[in-house]
């Protein structure tokens, strides 16, 4: 009998299983249901992939995006794994083709959208197959309370429920705040599920945070540094994404565009292109990303901040998928947060307004912590015992100077208590906390009579955006807190007596750009390894890739091809043993890979 180690091995071509994957699998094909919340890049596909190999009948996989769907089918039949999807692309004679051969059992793993349930022929389908397991991909789109809900997840549960026999059940997801996790379990229906979270670190991604004076500027002197590297700029508003992927491009990069705004043709040539290698940079709004499998995204870059660090973490998460260095860097600046609000605004629904101005705090919270931003973001996720200083993040490893904002702190948390006592408790915004410190003679400060209190025109000499700066930085510290809404009313902390009463000294990362970036260098993902065998290798990928139709990613991810560099097989023996290379792909690829090999090595010689 198969053992999921020997499907790990012969057909993943990988010798171990990750953190969570050998305890969820056994589960699962021990007829239990479970719930998976495990990081992008941490495996999660093979997870329920293994089962569904080692499973009586056809499994189904729910997955959201025909993207994802092809992506994951393609590598799948790479790897000789009958595999098959529907979608509403198809023709239907090519669906009948399909039904067909998953009703004769030659199709393993069957991919569908949730939508599909609405329709009565995929019904009557559903209920005359063997169905081995139903798993729900990127399960955080069931809830409400989730960043990407989608309310066909609901025809999810019903459909479950109406078989005679109901099969295994298993969700996955990336991230899910535990509000969402017993959301997906209530929604789905799932029974007492085997839950497995690995934790939401993902050690290979950098974090950094800029304030850049000028945003245009830092990107394009980025990008510039590392023109071959695959990458991910994301921007709020479809002008910005047309305006920087056009200023990208006058640098000699070839980026491409994607917004709900282009005609469905140009969106799928644009993400093709980036997604096959032929465009380095892809600009984007959040319309584009669910369901990208693509592995070497060198860095993912937010040229505006999100609304919220969930939507946040998803994206930045498309960076590094094959576990190599990459660089995900959040570009702030204070209108981002005025856009964020307009859109919170246009919600109707005041309990999901308040829920967004809440995160949406959270997530400026981020853009102003000193801390370390990787345990800023373990910790929203709920992993406490995140550790203080990852040694890798824009905070860890920052040279920027600390200042000693202590009197500049205690100034303004005087001020929010004055203009309250001034006006019965009232409370203000950072604007109007602003003009009174700096001292403003505007007509609402005076008429609001806080041209009288003490601690009018008490920062005077400073610039607006430092004060507001200072008010953000104590905000993120817990100084102040401002209410969920509209309008962020400032207010006191439990923290706020005791600060102004003691004599600590409050330290602030200086906001100014830095003379000095941390910019990703070239080809750092492949420093431990030969950059010329590299490229000699990521080219044949690239021709290989192009006969067979498929992203070159999907033939052998970047880690791989490292790990042939670094192991050199002269053999197919020696090949196998190269993760990320099995049966079926030795048999396809193997012998174009060791002749390249060996032809270098021979050239290398000679050259010596």
């Amino acid at each position: 009998m198969r053992q999921p180690i020997d499907i790990l091995k012969n057909i993943f071509g990988y010798t171990s299983f990750r953190p969570g994957q050998e305890e969820i699998i056994s589960n699962i094909l021990s007829g239990r249901d479970a719930l998976g919340i495990m990081p992008t890049g941490a495996g999660k596909s093979l997870c329920y992939q293994i089962p569904a190999v080692l499973t009586d009948g056809t499994s189904i996989i729910i997955s959201p995006l025909i993207s994802l769907m092809k992506d994951q089918v393609d590598a799948l039949r790479q790897n000789g794994v009958q595999a098959a999807s529907i979608n509403s692309s198809m023709e239907w004679d090519d669906v009948v083709s399909i039904f067909r051969l998953v009703s004769s059992g030659r199709i393993k793993l069957l991919y569908i959208a949730p939508e599909r349930f609405e329709n009565n022929g995929f019904r009557e389908f559903f209920h005359s197959i063997e169905i081995g397991l139903v798993i729900v991909d990127e399960a955080h789109c069931v809830s409400q309370w989730g960043h990407d809900f989608r309310p066909s997840y609901l025809n999810i549960a019903p459909a479950i429920k109406s078989l005679k026999r109901r099969p295994v059940v298993a969700a996955f997801t990336a991230t899910a705040t535990p509000e969402v996790r017993d959301d997906i379990i209530r929604q789905l229906g799932l029974e007492s599920p085997f839950s497995v979270t690995t934790g939401f670190d993902r050690e290979n991604l950098f974090f950094q945070v800029e304030h850049p004076a000028d945003k245009t500027k830092f990107l394009l002197d980025y990008v510039s540094k590392i023109p071959n590297a695959s990458g991910i700029v994301y921007c709020s508003t479809r002008k910005q994404v047309e305006s920087v992927c056009d200023k990208i491009c006058r640098t000699g990069i070839s980026a491409v565009r994607y917004h709900a705004g282009l005609d469905d043709d140009e969106r799928l040539r644009n993400q093709e292109a980036f997604i096959y290698d032929k465009a380095g940079v892809m600009v984007a709004t959040n319309a584009f990303g669910m369901g990208i499998n693509k592995s070497n995204v060198r860095y993912v870059i937010h040229y505006n901040m999100p609304a919220n660090m969930d939507s946040y973490y998803q994206e930045a998460g498309r960076a590094g998928r094959d576990g190599l260095p990459a660089d995900c860097i959040l570009l702030f600046g204070p209108k981002d947060v005025m856009t964020a609000r307009f859109f919170i605004s246009q919600c109707e629904d005041s309990g999901t307004k308040k829920s967004a101005y809440r995160k949406l705090r959270d997530m400026v919270d981020y853009c102003h912590t000193t801390g370390c931003l990787r345990s800023y973001i373990l910790n929203y996720f709920g992993e406490e015992d995140a550790p203080g200083n990852c040694g890798s993040c824009g905070s860890c490893t920052s040279q920027t100077e600390l200042v000693d904002v202590t009197t500049e702190a205690k100034k303004i948390i005087s001020c929010v208590y004055r203009m309250a006592e001034h006006t019965g408790g009232r409370k203000f915004g950072s604007a109007v906390l602003t003009d009174v410190l700096r001292g403003s003679q505007k007509a609402r400060i005076k008429s609001l009579g806080f041209d009288k209190i003490s601690t009018w025109g008490l920062m005077k000499e400073y610039r607006v955006d430092d004060v507001r700066g200072i008010v953000d930085f104590l905000v993120a510290q817990g100084f102040l807190q401002t209410e969920a809404g509209e309008f962020p009313f400032l207010s006191f902390t439990e923290n706020s007596l005791p600060f102004l009463k003691s004599r600590t000294k409050l330290l602030m990362r200086k906001q100014e750009e830095k003379a000095e970036k941390r910019p990703l260098q070239k080809n750092r993902h492949t420093e431990t390894v030969n950059e010329e065998l590299f490229d000699v290798l990521r080219s044949l990928r690239k021709e290989l890739s192009a006969a067979e139709g498929v992203p070159p990613y999907i033939v052998f991810s970047d880690k791989t091809l490292a790990a042939m560099c670094d192991m050199l097989p002269s053999d197919k023996d020696g090949l196998l043993e190269v993760p990320g290379v099995g049966q079926a792909k030795l048999e396809k690829y193997g012998d174009a890979f060791i002749y390249a090999i060996n032809s270098w090595r021979g050239d290398t010689a000679r050259r010596h």
